[in-house]
């Protein structure tokens, strides 16, 4: 389904007009597809877990981004990508051998679990542990080496979200699974209508919940 034909389902589910004056506007109905978007990427990888993480097929590259090494520093943080999609999660980190040139998974630990002496300003070589806070991550052992791009962070992100440019095209589609691209329409005329107390919303909801299943289903398996 393209951005126009999302729209103009989700005008037929709630007897509106596409416009700027109608009750519920062009910019509104985007505004909330961009919302159902959110919705079902965290449907999506809520269910999948770690081993096949959902990422919007919009996206121009893969869901991964390095950082430098620098030496002697244990926290790098990462707010967004390098296309600027806000940055929602980190599952894997990788370090490279800045000798052979290999990659190693580093294992992810507890930060509870930490003792002092871990984190002593001498605990210092090539890392092989780390934990996440906030939005980074800390390795346990401090990199006694500078390599450029020499961790490889795995990420979930933010979606590819519609624009207004998009709307008068009116061409682009969603980058998920074409089977549940009427989720886009379906959620926001929900909310609308249950928002406006209209009958509607129960047979909606319903049809809501059925879709919500399908997709975790699609992801859980």
């Amino acid at each position: 389904m393209t951005i126009t034909e999302i729209l103009d389902l989700i005008s037929r589910k709630t007897n509106t007009q596409n416009s700027t004056t109608s009750s519920y506007t062009t910019v509104a109905k985007t505004l909330d597809v961009n919302l159902a978007l959110n919705d079902y990427f965290i449907l999506a990888n809520t269910a999948s877990g770690n081993w096949r993480p959902a990422d919007d097929t919009n996206q121009t590259d893969y869901p991964i981004v390095y950082a430098d090494i620098v030496s002697g520093q244990q926290d790098y943080s990462f707010t967004v990508d390098e296309n600027g999609n806000q940055i929602l999660d980190i599952y894997k980190v990788r370090i490279k051998n800045a000798t052979s040139g290999k990659w190693t998974t580093l294992k992810q630990i507890n930060q509870d679990i930490i003792s002092d002496g871990q984190l002593d300003t001498d605990n210092s070589g090539i890392p092989s542990e780390y934990y996440l806070t906030a939005n980074g991550i800390f390795l346990v052992q401090k990199p006694n080496f500078a390599l450029t791009d020499g961790l490889e962070i795995w990420i979930n992100r933010s979606p590819v979200y519609f624009t207004a440019s998009d709307v008068a095209t009116g061409t682009k589609v969603p980058g998920m699974y074409w089977m549940h691209q009427q989720y886009l329409a379906l959620k926001p005329s929900y909310n609308y209508c249950l928002q406006k107390g209209l009958p509607q919303a129960n047979n909606y909801r319903a049809d809501l919940e059925k879709m919500e299943m399908s997709i975790k289903q699609y992801y859980r398996d």
